[in-house]
């Protein structure tokens, strides 16, 4: 097993996910998707190491970013 192997797993989870909520006709929105992850960063912070916190803000980071670019 290489070490690509694992994430391609999760994409492929993804995927699996995305077409799930287009069959569903589930509007995307990734500010409901930022708030998800703050929610459940502020329930699980305790949980998580520092850099599991670092990776999922850096996340949070890029599509808050991403969601003032489609503002403009």
């Amino acid at each position: 097993m290489t070490e690509d192997q694992p994430v391609h797993r999760f994409i492929a989870l993804f995927e699996q996910k995305a077409q799930v909520l287009d069959a569903a006709c589930v509007s995307p929105d990734p500010d409901a998707a930022i708030v998800m992850l703050a929610q459940w960063l502020d329930i699980r912070h305790e949980n998580l190491t520092e850099d599991d916190l670092i990776v999922l803000s850096d996340i949070g980071a890029l599509l808050y970013r991403d969601g003032l670019i489609r503002r403009l």
